[in-house]
């Protein structure tokens, strides 16, 4: 028995890792739309799941991996991920405003408006062009587009795949499988990972001899010759691709170039495939034809988890729309129910804050409110009603203006939450609030107030900072005829009242009374200092550019001096 030299034995193993090499350089060129991948090994069969598909949409559009645009209906770009930019070596804030058509050649600019122009909303199509880099150089992409119809706004998302390694590696697996006739296993066992058969047409004979994945691909048993007749192979195709690999197939005999097409196979069982093949025709030394070679992938899988993302993409895009919209009205409702000014009232200077919630559907009842009442006292407020939803800011709306109404009574602070709790009880809906209410009258220098269910009043005065303590009286809501007591608390020139809602101080990592330490020290050092100023240093002090949970009111009330003037 005969060897091969030893030197073709180190040839064919370096073509063997070459092959290993391709398998695992094809499967990373598809990572990005597929969900797993499973790999044969000396150790048996690997499952290789990759990143879960359901994340955020920021995270699918920066982190897929593929270049990925949005432009208008007049194909103007609307957004770039940073994978695009680096696709075209521009920064991707100077690529917004352009014309798409300028991202490839001059020649392919009509192409790409073809494309963008036959994707209506709710289509999806597909072609391959090539990039045009900064430094000059062609970058051949995928390029996917989906055209979107959001609230009667026409915009069309375009995902561009590098196609760069598969270029090259095709070429490489090309190469390696004329190299390796001889090693059928090897080839065979390539093809399969990635789903690509190779096939071989005679023209003397019409035939095409096919490889097994060819025949997986068609889902029937290879035949005894591993050849099939061209009309045979072409009853395969869905009737309407059907004319497609003829059409092919006469123009490369014509211009003897390259052809690509996509087809669709319809298995035995009513399967359908989707695939791309390759060809190009093989000339013999005279330059006659020869027959044509190339390669058919079955790219299905590929197919469906690119459509899935791009589903994906587009009810996320309207989800956040929609979730936006609801901000801006609740906000909106909130807003509108705010005081549009503080009142001016002899020795008492006022300022307030509101901060909504950073979740857009977090918007909720907080509120808070100053007038002037008919003895010249001034009324204060400040309620948080539950919920964070349009019912909550509707029923804010009720509250504070029903708690206007019975201010103006000659009933105590207790008794106008004694008749508001009536009146929330009254409505049935199970709705439930808190509320401090107040009245304060400058020139006797008395604070007079009762809580329903809400965080107590902050005193800043000469002798220190101090959480001002009454009767605890019960949500509203909560109980009917329920009943609230009275506090009152002397003021000074200089001293400052500080009122406000939950959102001010609490949070999911400490208790509440961490939170009411944390306002004290806040308030530590701004004795004396305009209302304005106080309410500006809580804000950045206790709310120092984090995301907050909970909408925010804050109220505060300066005492002044009596040779102050009216602010």
């Amino acid at each position: 028995m005969t060897h091969p030299p030893e030197n073709a034995v180190d040839e064919l193993g370096r073509l063997r890792s070459q092959i290993q090499d391709l398998d695992r350089a094809l499967t990373a060129i598809r990572a990005g739309d597929v969900d797993a991948v499973v790999l044969g090994g000396p150790h048996g069969s690997q499952l290789y799941t990759l990143v879960s598909a359901d994340r955020p949409y920021r995270v699918i559009v920066e982190g897929m991996g593929d270049g990925a645009v949005t432009v208008s209906e007049r194909g103007i770009i609307l957004y770039a991920n940073l994978r695009l930019a680096d696709l075209v070596g521009a920064d991707r804030a100077a690529l917004l405003g352009r014309e798409v058509t300028e991202l490839v050649d001059a020649s392919a600019a009509g192409t790409l408006s073809s494309l963008l122009a036959a994707t209506d909303p709710g289509t999806t199509h597909q072609a391959e062009l090539e990039l045009v880099h900064a430094e000059g150089s062609a970058v051949p992409v995928l390029a996917s587009v989906t055209g979107l119809d959001i609230e009667g706004v026409i915009v069309r998302c375009l995902v561009l795949a590098d196609l760069t390694d598969r270029r090259r590696g095709e070429e490489q697996l090309a190469g390696a499988y004329a190299e390796l006739s001889r090693s059928a296993h090897e080839l065979e066992e390539a093809q399969r990972i990635g789903r690509i058969g190779s096939w071989f047409w005679d023209p003397a004979t019409d035939e095409i001899t096919c490889s097994t994945q060819i025949f997986r691909i068609l889902g029937i048993e290879p035949t005894p010759s591993e050849t099939l007749l061209r009309p045979t192979l072409a009853g395969f195709f869905h009737p309407e691709d059907a004319s497609l690999a003829t059409t092919a197939r006469e123009r490369a005999l014509a211009d003897r170039r390259p052809f690509v097409i996509e087809q669709r196979v319809v298995q035995a069982d009513g399967d359908v495939r989707q695939t791309v093949t390759r060809g190009e025709v093989v000339a013999d030394a005279d330059g006659a034809v020869a027959g044509m070679r190339g390669t058919t992938q079955d790219v299905t899988e590929q197919r469906r988890a690119a459509t899935a993302v791009l589903e994906a993409r587009a009810a996320l895009m309207s989800q956040t729309m929609e979730l936006a919209e609801e901000h801006r009205v609740k906000e909106s409702l909130q807003r509108a129910v705010l005081p549009a000014r503080l009142p001016s009232v002899a020795g008492v200077e006022l300022a307030a804050r509101y901060l909504p919630a950073d979740m857009p559907s977090l918007v909720g009842g907080d509120w808070y409110d100053a007038f002037c009442l008919p003895d010249g006292g001034l009324a204060v407020a400040t309620g948080d009603v539950v919920g964070h939803d349009l019912d909550a800011a509707a029923t804010m709306g009720q509250v504070r203006n029903a708690l206007r109404a019975y201010a103006f009574s000659d009933d105590p602070p207790a008794g106008v939450l004694a008749r508001l709790n009536g009146l929330i009880t009254g409505l049935g809906d199970n709705g439930l609030a808190t509320a401090l209410f107040g009245r304060i009258d400058p020139a006797q220098r008395m604070f007079r107030w009762s809580s329903g269910g809400h965080p107590p009043p902050l005193l800043i005065g000469a002798a220190g900072v101090r959480l001002l303590s009454c009767p605890a009286g019960v949500m509203l809501g909560a109980v009917p005829a329920a009943h609230y007591a009275d506090a009152h608390a002397a003021v000074e020139p200089d001293d400052l009242l500080v009122l406000y809602t939950d959102g001010l101080i609490e949070r999911r990592d400490r208790d509440l009374d961490e939170g009411f330490a944390a306002l004290a020290r806040a308030a530590g050092d701004l004795h004396g200092e305009p209302a304005e100023a106080v309410c500006a240093a809580l804000m950045e002090r206790l709310l120092p550019g984090e995301e907050h949970e909970d909408d925010v009111c804050l109220l505060v009330l300066r005492v002044l001096p009596p040779d102050s003037p009216r602010q």
